[in-house]
């Protein structure tokens, strides 16, 4: 359990009395025993305990002096306990003298009982002599030391700027440095000596939170031990750092002073700390102005980047900046035009210099930035510029202090922006200076965006206007604004027409308007107008509804308006009526439906039955007369050739049933030309095929794409007059085409009937073949978006030439090869 100092000092000082009573007590008890019982001289016995008597009062009076000295509580204490040690020691040994002799001797014997006193006498005599010849040698080596040490101080700490404080572990100042003198105004022979807490009290008194700065500093003050376990069990803590404020005095200026404290872990006052008291006025000064700086910057930043404000309200928080950096009352942005002074912004706005007021510029302090076209800075006008006391700014407005600078826009001067106030100022610092030529430029850009973003809404206007004037006369389109609500927002003379409503009928009403019931309710129009604003730009087609109620077909594209900053401002609008559009598409559909009816009857039916008639025609062979074998070749002949224009017609029907491009795919053009290639050598044994195979390339293409070579091949050899036609076959990559030619050596083509060679039906009667087989080549290849025509060769012959697109191949994957080797 902790005892304080003062119950520690209160115990002790009782410890002392009662012993001093107790013997006290003993000594007037005697004088009265032997008056009384003995009937011995009062004197006498008076005499006999007058020197133990002054030896208590002399006692009595070190009592009093202790409890009324400033020893520490635990000191007094500790003379209590040595007191009554001793004491109680000498008690031990006059009670073991008496003892013996009481009870051996049956007797006393004085001589004894001087002799034990004078023992004890020698005892104490002789520790006490030990004690004072060691204290006497601790002393003068402390001097010694004491005396190294303070020339140490004085050389070297006494002339440091760190204010330094020791206290021992008695809590007692021991020394102090001149700078805590300077720092907290107190004499060192005030402080050293001193209770530590005492002391800080009047440290305490100078800084500008005393409570907070005496309840950190004083916190070693009530800690057991210094480094030690702390009142609540816990380690406390040696190390300690903050700042603090010195206010100013007549004996201190006011700074800024960082607070250290360490252990003192050995040496003359181990137990004890040093206390650093650091002067970090410049540092925290510095730190504050960049701090100030920074809010600065950060103000301005946030008023230039505040699009949501008008530029006015920009520009008046950018001065009301200045005004507040600079520490003025007013500033003002003027336009200067001519000789004329245009007032265009005032902070604050009552100031007598209203905005849109107009002034001479030579009855204007900012006469003199214009002239000079530089910064200029009067601190006290009065005295700096007489010349201007007469001027308007100055006599109507009382300034005497003035900071102004140019504003540019557009390379050209705008006007000033200038800072007054009534009281002369000391000069503005370079930084104060350089914000406010900052601000200068900016309020420049400022006007320069504003003028160019007028400059630009004033065009968007005419070219908006134009743009109306131009489509309000289109009939085929309506062509249309909606506003960022999804309102009509301009109606033009194809909406009238293709839509039903009148432009005062209309305009206001939401998009919904236009769409069916089902549409609405489940939100597409909103959907679209969404999708518009984050894409940019939509397009669908859909039912819509007009004003009559009837409905059409749409075709609709809705493009987001925005601004220059990005902001929504509305919606393009364009739709297209494709109902009759719809309506020949929905007939060709079904037109397509019945040619692919007739194309599975063709193939599932009359091919079937060629097919029947063809192999019976063939158990025939072998079995009938010469004369009728003429009769079955005929018919063998004849049904074949229904097979080729059934299955012609099958292919023709394909291309006519798909749609151009569907359910194309990439395939290899050397595989498809070798397998023709092949199957032309087997047909026709009197038919020499070279075949330059050339690179290997994927082009667009479906199953159809062997029909076109099949044909070009037939068509080569059955339309060649010699009894060994040649036919060259080569391939080559021009761009992103793969090219084809099929070249025969026959009697060439007809130039009367070149230019319908492709057409359905053209072929000669002596020729055979079904007459489609290049119009359902022509047919084809177009439907890969590929082309195809004929020419005659120089020497001889005709070339057929197919272009095909290539197809898109997966990177890094090489189309297939196939065919047979080039010859």
């Amino acid at each position: 359990m902790d005892i304080s100092d003062d119950h520690q000092r209160r115990i002790g000082v009782l410890v002392l009395l009662a012993l001093g009573a107790t013997v006290t007590a003993v000594q007037v008890y005697g004088v009265y025993d032997d008056v009384v019982s003995e009937s011995a001289s009062a004197l006498v016995s008076v005499v006999e305990v007058s020197f133990p008597g002054l030896l208590l009062v002399a006692f009595g009076g070190v009592v009093v002096w202790l409890y009324t000295n400033d020893w520490r509580g635990r000191h007094v204490l500790r003379v209590a306990t040595w007191s009554l040690v001793v004491s109680v020691a000498a008690l031990a040994l006059q009670a073991w003298v008496l003892g013996i002799q009481l009870f051996f001797q049956n007797g006393t014997n004085y001589h004894v009982l001087a002799s034990s006193n004078a023992a004890i006498g020698l005892v104490l005599g002789s520790f006490i002599g030990i004690y004072s010849v060691m204290r006497s040698r601790d002393r003068r080596e402390l001097e010694r030391s004491e005396e190294r040490y303070r020339s140490l101080t004085e050389d070297v700490l006494d002339s440091s700027d760190v204010g330094i404080f020791i206290v021992d572990d008695d809590r007692e100042v021991v020394w102090v440095n001149e700078a805590v003198e300077t720092y907290f105004g107190v004499a060192r022979e005030d402080v050293v000596g001193r209770p530590h807490a005492d002391v800080l009290s009047e440290t305490a008194a100078a800084v500008a939170d005393p409570e907070r700065f005496r309840e950190r500093v004083g916190a070693m003050d009530d800690v057991a031990d210094v480094g030690g376990v702390d009142g609540d069990g816990d380690v406390a803590a040696t190390e300690e750092r903050f700042e603090c404020r010195v206010l100013p005095d007549e004996d201190r200026e006011e700074r800024w002073l960082e607070y250290r404290r360490r252990p003192i872990e050995s040496g003359l006052y181990e137990g004890g700390r040093i206390e650093h008291y650091t002067d970090v006025t410049d540092q925290t000064e510095t730190t504050a102005e960049l701090e100030s700086r920074e809010r600065v910057l950060r103000e301005l930043h946030d008023a230039l980047l505040d699009r949501s404000s008008s530029v006015e309200n920009r520009i008046g928080a950018l001065m009301d900046v200045g005004r507040q950096q600079l520490g003025t009352e007013f500033a003002v942005l003027t336009r200067v035009d001519g000789e004329d002074f245009h007032v265009r912004a005032a902070s604050p706005r009552d100031w007598p210099l209203a905005e849109g007021e107009t002034y001479p510029l030579s009855d204007t302090v900012c006469r003199r930035v214009v002239e000079t076209e530089r910064t200029q800075q009067f601190e006290h006008l009065s005295r700096d510029a007489p010349d201007l006391t007469s001027c308007l700014t100055h006599a109507d407005v009382d300034v005497e202090s003035y900071v102004g600078m140019p504003v540019y826009a557009d390379g050209e001067l705008y006007g000033t922006l200038a800072f007054y106030d009534p009281e002369p100022r000391p000069p503005v610092g370079e930084w104060e200076m350089t914000v406010v030529e900052l601000m200068g430029s900016w309020v420049g850009s400022e006007l320069e965006l504003a003028q160019r973003r007028a400059e630009r809404q004033q065009a968007l206007r005419e070219t908006r206007e134009q743009f109306e004037s131009l489509v309000g006369d289109v009939e085929e389109y309506a062509i249309f604004r909606l506003n960022a609500a999804g309102e009509v927002a301009s109606w033009n003379r194809g909406a009238r027409q293709i839509k039903g409503y009148e432009a005062d009928e209309v305009v206001g009403e939401h998009v919904r308007t236009f769409y069916p019931e089902a549409a609405r309710e489940d939100g597409e129009p909103e959907a679209l107008l969404a999708e518009a604003r984050e894409r940019g730009r939509t397009e669908t087609e859909g039912w819509r509804v007009r004003k009559d109620g009837s409905r059409f077909w749409a075709d609709v594209s809705i493009t987001a308006l925005r601004e220059d900053d990005g902001e929504l401002r509305g919606f393009l609008k364009v739709t297209r009526d494709m109902t009759e559009r719809r309506e020949r598409e929905q007939q060709l559909e079904h037109e397509r439906e019945r040619l692919e009816f007739m194309n599975r009857m063709i193939r599932h039916n009359l091919l079937n039955g060629m097919n029947v008639v063809e192999a019976r025609a063939g158990l025939l062979s072998g079995h009938v007369d010469p004369e009728v074998a003429d009769h079955l070749e005929t018919v063998q002949s004849r049904v074949r050739d229904m097979v080729d224009l059934i299955e012609t017609m099958r292919s023709f029907m394909q291309v006519l049933t798909e749609e151009p491009g569907e359910q194309t795919e990439p395939v290899v053009l050397s595989e498809v030309l070798a397998a023709e290639v092949e199957k032309a050598w087997r047909a026709y044994e009197a038919v020499t095929v070279a075949y330059d195979r050339g690179p290997d390339v994927a082009v667009v293409g479906n199953d159809l794409l062997p029909e076109v070579f099949e044909n070009l091949l037939s068509n080569a050899v059955q339309h060649n007059d010699s009894p060994s036609p040649t036919v060259e076959v080569s391939v080559r990559v021009e761009g992103d085409e793969a090219v084809v030619e099929v070249a025969d050596d026959g009697p060439g083509i007809d130039e009367s009937m070149r230019d319908a060679l492709f057409e359905k039906g053209e072929k000669g009667f002596e020729s055979p073949g079904t007459g489609f087989g290049l119009y359902l080549v022509r047919e084809i290849v177009e439907s890969y978006d590929g082309s195809v025509d004929a020419r005659n060769r120089p020497e001889g012959g005709a070339v057929f030439t197919v272009r095909l697109p290539l197809a898109a191949t997966t990177a890094g994957e090489e189309p297939g090869t196939g065919g047979l080797a080039s010859e």
